[in-house]
């Protein structure tokens, strides 16, 4: 079984070689590594163009095609693995063995997708998820504990079918959580795999733009939750699905920057208020209890609306 590692990189030059060589490094043998590089204006081409191994294959594209775009470039029109693995140029797998591990529970168990807890890498520290879940997952059970407890699925660590994620037009919508809103309908009557060591690690970079908070992109993203319970009404009774859509919008805003809060505060207030139940909501306000120190501080920041 064909196995792609897909690595989009722009403007990684610090860190691509550590994505090139944790990929190289895995031990599974039917594997090929697709790097597409988005017209980067550092030297992260330049890099590339170093390594020799015929399981490499490294393109460029001629404009710059944007995240998520590029995304879908590499898993539709350079992809050819049965399974794929998206691992972005600026993270890394910590387990050289994890594909292997990946693909006997596929072929073990007829599984569609597996994934694994991960080390998330900030600045001054480290932090590892630890989901504890069973070794095989239904995926609609997945699909309704979503966001509960720290449950989701890591985009770097999800091994999936290629061909049911091409029929689910993966990477479709150019927001920030373009991966929840594709794995989210993937899960859906599928049988899921889970490693609980953790398969790689993902680096909290602040101009990386699944980290940026842009206050708009931030609003924006919360349009996946119509995409995927619009997908999922057929499958699921509707009051489960508003429990689950109040859950995954209150966890799409908890992460909002104090800054964006201090610069935006009633634009912020008036939107949660209108995407959450009354519930979600008072537990919103209840976590930025520091609201009014935020507001203090507005006059340190330069708000632009």
């Amino acid at each position: 079984m064909l196995v792609s590692i897909m690595i989009p990189t722009y403007n990684q030059e610090k860190y691509i070689s550590d994505a090139i060589q944790s990929a190289l490094s895995q031990t599974y043998e039917n594997l090929e590594i697709i790097v597409c590089d988005d017209n980067s204006i550092d030297n992260t081409y330049k890099i590339l163009k170093k390594y020799n191994d015929k399981r490499l294959k490294i393109f460029k594209n001629n404009k710059n095609l944007g995240r998520v775009k590029n995304y879908r470039h590499i898993l539709y029109d350079l992809a050819n693995g049965e399974y794929v693995i998206n691992l972005d140029g600026d993270d890394y797998f910590l387990d050289n063995e994890y594909i292997q591990k990946c693909v006997d529970l596929i072929k073990e168990n007829n599984l569609d997708l597996v994934f694994s807890n991960q080390v998330i890498k900030y600045k001054d520290f480290d932090k590892k998820t630890d989901m504890k879940l069973d070794k095989i997952i239904d995926g609609n059970w997945l699909f309704l504990n979503y966001g509960k407890n720290g449950i989701h699925i890591p985009h770097m660590t999800a091994l999936y079918n290629r061909k049911k994620a091409l029929s689910l037009d993966f990477y479709s919508k150019d927001i920030i959580s373009s991966d929840w809103e594709s794995l989210l309908k993937f899960i859906i009557n599928s049988k899921i795999g889970f490693v609980h060591e953790p398969s790689g690690a993902w680096r909290q970079i602040e101009n990386s733009e699944s980290k940026i908070q842009d206050i708009d992109k931030v609003f924006k993203n919360i349009t996946l939750i119509n995409s995927v319970c619009e997908y999922a009404k057929d499958f699921f009774p509707q009051e489960k699905l508003q429990r689950f859509s109040s859950r995954i919008r209150a966890n799409l805003l908890k992460d909002i920057s104090i800054i964006n809060i201090a610069c935006n505060f009633f634009r912020i207030i008036k939107f949660s208020y209108s995407q959450l139940s009354l519930f979600e909501f008072l537990k919103f306000i209840l976590n930025y209890r520091f609201l009014g120190k935020a507001i203090i501080g507005k006059i340190k920041f330069k708000c632009v609306e």
